[in-house]
């Protein structure tokens, strides 16, 4: 199992609530439901155990020096016991377009590169080994904030 990422889009005009609920949005079918059917509502992305490593990358060691990016995969779980809490965040339609633009400038060689050295060198192998995994799912998340911003659309992510 482990903890895992998935986003959805919000309406731009829902922001507000789903900042001040955003577990409705995340658990509510009938909210999902509602939404016509694709293509006209965006398909989910998920990042499965990818955003730790989109996160390590976005983030870098500097938390000064983090690109838009990474607000598609800020935060934490709370670990608590033998359990965790999710940790969930909205980003307005603005901010999802920064996020657009700036993934489609990611290069993820580079990243590697200036990031890896900065790591164990068992990391850096790991990380290095789950690289294609990271590209393919880099790849979905520009698609999912590009459609999103070309429909003036929000999302709700959720990490748990």
């Amino acid at each position: 199992m482990g903890i895992r990422y998935f986003a959805l889009p919000v309406p731009a005009q829902l922001v507000a609530i789903a900042r001040i609920n955003p577990r409705a949005f995340l658990s509510d079918a009938h909210f999902w439901e509602s939404w016509s059917d694709p293509p006209d509502r965006p398909e989910a992305l998920f990042l499965d155990k990818c955003w730790w490593d989109l996160q390590q990358l976005f983030g870098g060691m500097d938390p000064e020096s983090t690109r838009d990016a990474y607000e598609l995969v800020r935060g934490n779980v709370t670990e608590y016991g033998y359990g965790w809490i999710p940790f969930d965040r909205v980003l307005s339609a603005e901010e999802v377009f920064k996020v657009s633009i700036d993934l489609a400038s990611v290069d993820l060689p580079e990243l590697y590169q200036n990031f890896t050295p900065h790591m164990s060198p068992d990391w850096a192998a790991i990380m290095d080994g789950r690289r294609s995994a990271v590209e393919s799912y880099l790849e979905a998340a520009r698609k999912f904030t590009v459609q999103l911003s070309e429909l003036g659309l929000g999302l709700i992510y959720s990490i748990g």
